[in-house]
Order: structure tokens, then C-alpha cells, then sequence
């Protein structure tokens, strides 16, 4: 298979992740990992997951990337253009979805949108993944030790979005799958990351 369409492997498994909610399949999954985490819950990993949260909400991305831009890297106001995407995607399919949130009663943040799929997973894969691909080319001196940390980053910030009470599994699953697809078509199929 060509690499350039590898990006529609995450993205097919994106749409099975859909239909999956959209028929109810996954429920007992979703709801089984939903209170296998929030049996978690101790004051130290509650403030633990608000900073993974806090490191993958788009204020957070916003600030990065225009320190990066005053800083003068004009690359990475890429960074930002692909998070703007992302985000618009992600509203675009919340609001065609409307996929309710879970109870409120489990709630540590507050939340006011759908839950499929997740804006922070999204964001996590694409700002973290984009700066994966960086370290790679990179010649620093621990680059494997960065990006296992970034890759972790990723994960704790969707599992963040679980214990936090505000997303289901699949929410999670489905917003690092739709990432995933665009992170691998921007980086096989356009000239930024060649």
C-alpha cells in the first residue's frame, strides 16, 4: 500500500467508530470503561487529569503557537492552521452528530457541546502528533525520550476527557482516529513535512 493513502486506514476506522454509537454497539463498552476509570477517582489524579485536560484544550494551543510565531518560526504557523481545521471539524461533526454528553452528575469540568468525538483528543493528536514529526527530523540528543513523552501526552489527555466524566471511550477513540487520518495525510501528501 502506497503511504499516501494510509491516512484512510484511521479514517474507515473513524467511520466504524461512528456507526458503532450510532447503533448503539459500543454502549457497553463505552459505559464499562466509563466507570472502570471513574472508579479512579482521588484528589491527586483528579488534579493530575485537569493539567493533562489544561494541556489539550485549544487555549492552550493557541498561546503555544503564537509564542512559536513571535518567536519567529514561520513553520509553525502551520501548527496553528491545522489546529483551526481540526477544530472546525470537530465542531462541524459534533453539531451533525449531537451525541449527548454523559451525565452530568459525573461532570469535573463543565461542558456544554456533544461528546463525539472529542476536541481535546483531536487536538492532542494533531498539536503533539505535528511536533512527533518534528523531533523525528530533529537531531536532538533524546528525541525518543521526547516523543515517547509526547506520544504519552496524547493518551492522557484522551483519557483525561474519561475520568474528567465528560467523554465516553469512543468520543476519544474517534477524535484520535480523525486526527490520526489527517495527521497522515498532511504529512505523506503535502509538501510541509517532505
Amino acid at each position: 500500500m502506497k503511504k499516501k493513502f494510509l491516512f484512510m486506514i484511521p479514517l474507515c476506522l473513524f467511520i466504524i467508530d461512528y456507526f458503532l454509537i450510532k447503533y448503539q454497539v459500543i454502549q457497553p463498552i463505552d459505559w464499562f470503561i466509563y466507570h472502570l476509570v471513574q472508579n479512579l477517582k482521588c484528589d491527586f489524579m483528579t488534579s493530575f487529569f485537569k493539567l493533562c485536560s489544561t494541556l489539550g484544550s485549544t487555549w492552550f494551543y493557541v498561546i503555544l503557537v503564537l509564542t512559536l510565531v513571535i518567536l519567529k518560526n514561520k513553520k509553525d504557523i502551520w501548527v496553528g492552521i491545522h489546529l483551526l481545521i481540526i477544530q472546525g471539524m470537530n465542531h462541524i461533526i459534533k453539531a451533525l452528530v449531537k451525541r449527548p454528553r454523559p451525565p452530568q452528575i459525573y461532570h469535573l469540568v463543565k461542558e456544554t457541546n456533544y461528546s463525539f468525538p472529542s476536541g481535546h483528543s483531536m487536538s492532542a493528536m494533531i498539536g503533539y502528533g505535528l511536533l512527533v514529526l518534528e523531533v523525528q527530523k530533529s537531531s536532538l540528543k533524546y528525541k525518543k525520550v521526547i516523543e515517547i513523552f509526547l506520544i504519552t501526552m496524547i493518551f492522557l489527555i484522551g483519557l483525561s476527557r474519561i475520568y474528567l466524566g465528560v467523554h465516553y471511550f469512543s468520543d476519544v477513540i474517534g477524535g484520535f482516529l480523525l486526527s490520526l487520518s489527517y495527521l497522515l495525510f498532511i504529512y505523506y501528501n503535502t509538501s510541509l513535512y517532505t
